[in-house]
């Protein structure tokens, strides 16, 4: 869920990203961060802004796994939640990947199907990052 509209005024406009209400990169990585990735890669938009995605880092393979918290979010029925969680997923990891390009990283991965279960953690992919 998101609107896009033109801004009629410059100053509505968001001046400083990282002022944004996101969850921190410690929140959502398990591991060392990667500087120009892991703090950027988590300003993907999400619905109702869960931000359901989690990263755990060992070495240099990223698994980056949707986080299912229990019950509803926000306005979202319980039973709706997975559905747009998994569609949040696709957004982080395209994030993800262009925030690794950019920074200049080669990187494998490995897609999982997740079935939108009820799991807290569901595997969604994994990366093997060629770090420098």
């Amino acid at each position: 869920m998101i609107l896009i509209k033109k801004v009629d005024n410059p100053s509505k406009f968001r001046k400083d990203v990282f002022k944004a209400k996101r969850k921190s990169p410690e929140e959502i990585w398990d591991g060392e961060l990667i500087s120009g990735v892991s703090d950027i890669a988590r300003f993907a938009p999400s619905a109702c802004n869960s931000q359901p995605w989690r990263v755990k880092r060992d070495g240099n393979k990223l698994s980056i796994f949707r986080y299912r918290r229990p019950g509803k979010i926000g306005i979202m029925p319980a039973s709706m939640v997975s559905t747009f969680n998994r569609i949040d997923i696709g957004i982080y990891l395209c994030f993800l990947e262009l925030c690794l390009k950019h920074e200049n990283y080669d990187f494998s991965k490995t897609l999982f199907v997740d079935d939108g279960s009820d799991d807290e953690m569901t595997l969604n992919a994994e990366y093997v990052v060629t770090l420098k």
